[in-house]
């Protein structure tokens, strides 16, 4: 009898299924979770670099135009929820002897407002006289699955970018 049980194969396929079955949709639900951050990092650079293109299209700006382009940038985050997506645009300007001064800066969210001298500007845009639109975006995502993700994931993107036709972009205050 005890040999007869252990050649017995007909509940094999099930019993393996039950091994398997938790691995397969631990993978699944960690293949998604993996595919949200990515594209909430994508739509976190994209942001970024929108914001500083449309700023630099102009010679000078408002803080209601900022106001209404940090409106955008929520629109682009879509689907993605934007409660803690912070944006901040800095104008610079290129001293003589290389440094980079802020001329102004708007920030909406957890990010501040930039002020003093930039340090981490790119070797490729230091040219004295010149000015620079600096854009930064932060994003906390948080995971829908918290039992695969159960810490937040910070997702921060700068951009620096030269405006289109003008030396600097200014702003009234």
């Amino acid at each position: 009898m005890l040999n007869r049980l252990l050649r017995a194969r007909e509940g094999s396929a099930a019993v393996e299924f039950a091994f398997i079955a938790p691995v397969l949709l631990l993978f699944y639900f960690g293949l998604a979770e993996v595919s949200q951050a990515l594209l909430a990092n994508r739509r976190a650079s994209h942001v970024a670099t929108a914001v500083g293109d449309i700023v630099g299209q102009n010679a000078n700006t408002s803080i209601a135009e900022i106001n209404e382009i940090f409106n955008i940038a929520a629109v682009i985050f879509r689907p993605l929820p934007t409660a803690t997506l912070s944006t901040r645009i800095t104008s610079v300007r290129i001293e003589a002897n290389g440094a980079a001064t802020v001329l102004w800066s708007q920030s909406r969210g957890s990010l501040t407002a930039l002020s003093g001298v930039i340090n981490d500007v790119p070797a490729t845009f230091i040219v004295p006289g010149r000015g620079l639109i600096r854009a930064d975006t932060t994003y906390i995502y948080t995971s829908p699955l918290q039992e695969l993700l159960p810490n937040p994931i910070t997702l921060s993107h700068t951009t620096y970018m030269s405006p289109r036709n003008y030396v600097a972009v200014t702003r009234p205050n």
